[in-house]
């Protein structure tokens, strides 16, 4: 009898625990969201900062929620998206400007103009390394290529790192020469996965 009521009166506990968490579950619900707006509007303040109206900060903050839903990345900054699985990251070129900046650069106010980092391999969605940047870092990890037409590449990588383009299949269809090396006229036409080495 003894063993029951402590069956039964561990089956009530697990009970209110679980409606116990339940209803923090729906309070902290509000919070979390509200955390998400936060950090939105820190991604505004960081676009206005950079000198973008309301009107720019908008287009933009909708082109990176086209990558968002593309890539599944974290958005890091006002133009800057954190790959899946430590991919790399992508940058966005603001309105108005030719090559994309990391607005999160602490050498300048405005952010550092991107180049490509040493150990890195970079794709442009334009010609001459100009329009949104990839900036990819981890080995046998191919990231998607959502661009098409003439863009460009460098491979800053050393000598014996090479850069591998994949078709639709996942078949390879070409791999660059050692770092350093670049393409200022790449066409992205066929290209729909890259990585670094």
């Amino acid at each position: 009898m003894t063993e029951q009521r402590t069956l039964r009166s561990g089956g009530l506990a697990k009970t209110v625990a679980a409606l116990v968490m339940a209803l923090l579950a729906l309070i902290a619900a509000p919070g979390a969201a509200g955390a998400a707006d936060g950090a939105r509007a820190d991604f505004s303040a960081q676009a206005r900062k950079a000198g973008l109206s309301s009107t720019q900060a908008g287009n933009l903050q909708a082109r990176v929620d086209g990558y968002l839903a593309k890539t599944r990345g974290t958005q890091l900054g006002a133009n800057k998206i954190a790959l899946p699985k430590g991919g790399g990251v992508l940058l966005l070129a603001l309105p108005g400007e030719q090559r994309a900046r990391d607005l999160d650069a602490t050498n300048t106010g405005l952010g550092a103009a991107a180049g490509c980092p040493y150990t890195y391999v970079c794709a442009y969605s334009g010609e001459n390394f100009t329009g949104d940047e990839l900036r990819l870092y981890t080995c046998n990890y191919p990231v998607r290529i959502y661009w098409s037409g003439t863009g460009s590449w460098i491979n800053n990588q050393r000598s014996t790192l090479y850069a591998k383009f994949y078709d639709y299949y996942g078949n390879l269809g070409w791999t660059s020469p050692g770092g350093y090396s670049e393409d200022r006229h790449a066409p992205w036409g066929w290209v729909y996965w890259l990585s670094p080495c």
